[in-house]
């Protein structure tokens, strides 16, 4: 697929339908996609950090 950006709009150019794939039936199973893994050393370390001291990885929205 290839998109450009025309009038401050994406149009897509060119298409072929062939090279594309059902999408995932369920939000829960995109940990299982190839794009979703392997956490980098960085991140994983400070995910351990926030479990440890019982931080949660949400998002957090102030009022």
């Amino acid at each position: 697929m290839v998109v450009k950006l025309k009038d401050g709009r994406w149009e897509v150019v060119f298409f072929i339908a062939e090279h594309n794939h059902a999408l995932v039936d369920k939000p829960s199973l995109t940990k299982y996609l190839r794009s979703h893994q392997g956490i980098p050393p960085k991140e994983k370390l400070f995910l351990k950090n926030l479990h440890n001291c019982n931080l949660t990885t949400g998002v957090c929205t102030f009022q």
